[in-house]
């Protein structure tokens, strides 16, 4: 199976009261490029997750985002620092013995938000390493069968230009041998009424010559041949994108070649129609990877 290099996948999981999220974008690029956006807590699990990538995808441009945010499920990710409340505390208590009713009460609240009370809970990247691996893991998954989806999808639009193809070989096929037939009498007509001797011998000859030119067989067979390769490569699957690029030149040239030596107007429409197919093919084929 094919895949293509544009996809997306997201993942989700939750440990201690911390969730984790990760968003996978990819789309089609030469190589293999990762970019990644990651809270400060993971920085040091960038290499980690750069081989994990690496190991999975061949090509694309892929697009990693990272988050941890407090679970609402879970644990409060904030804790309470004692010695820091225990201390405000007292210095109310203090306050108030001096003050008395000359200051107001405060309130549970006033007192949580006194520098230091309130500490947020500091993320241990060694106890959540392993949840944010399985986490990017299935993110890639998810990335993996939607490529593989965008793959199949192309296979078929491929099989299908290929199939549009033969058709315009079938159709040069037939036009050549009438087209051939129709210059050679058009050639001896001229003569005819020239009024200029027709030289039988040499005539032959000059037709040998033009045919040995205009002949299409071996352009045609190469395009079928190329054909069958890249309808092989696709039922084969796997990173092969570089490889149907390259067989694009290869039919191109053919279908270059095939409109040069064209000695009829089907022949030339179908050599243009030949190159629009492929120039269709080629569009589609830089999405694979």
């Amino acid at each position: 199976m094919i895949h293509s290099m544009t996809g997306f996948g997201r993942a989700e999981a939750d440990q201690q009261g911390i969730s984790i999220q990760i968003e996978i974008r990819s789309v089609n690029q030469r190589h293999l490029d990762v970019y990644l956006r990651l809270p400060e807590a993971l920085n040091s699990l960038e290499a980690k997750i750069r081989e994990q990538v690496k190991q999975t995808l061949a090509r694309g441009k892929v697009d990693i985002g990272i988050r941890l945010n407090a679970s609402s499920s879970g644990e409060s990710a904030l804790t309470m620092n004692k010695s820091k409340l225990d201390r405000v505390l007292q210095l109310l208590h203090a306050v108030y013995q001096q003050a008395g009713d000359t200051v107001a009460k405060a309130n549970a609240l006033e007192v949580l938000q006194w520098d230091g009370v309130l500490e947020k809970q500091s993320i241990g990247t060694e106890q959540i390493e392993p949840t944010v691996m399985n986490c990017l893991a299935e993110a890639l998954l998810q990335l993996i069968e939607s490529r593989q989806r965008e793959g199949a999808s192309l296979a078929i639009t491929l099989q299908e230009r290929v199939s549009d193809i033969r058709t315009q070989i079938d159709r040069i096929n037939s036009a050549y041998p009438a087209a051939r037939e129709g210059y050679h009498a058009r050639l001896r007509q001229k003569l005819e009424d020239t009024a200029i001797a027709v030289d039988e011998q040499r005539l032959a000859q000059e037709l040998v010559i033009f045919a040995q030119k205009s002949d299409l067989e071996e352009e045609l067979d190469r395009l079928g041949v190329h054909l069958d390769e890249m309808l092989r490569i696709l039922s084969q699957g796997g990173p092969c994108g570089r490889k149907l690029d390259f067989l694009m030149q290869e039919l191109n040239r053919e279908a270059n070649t095939i409109a040069s030596k064209s000695i009829h107007t089907d022949i030339t429409q179908a050599a243009v129609e030949i190159k629009v197919l492929i120039e269709q093919m080629r569009e589609q084929i830089q999405n694979i990877e």
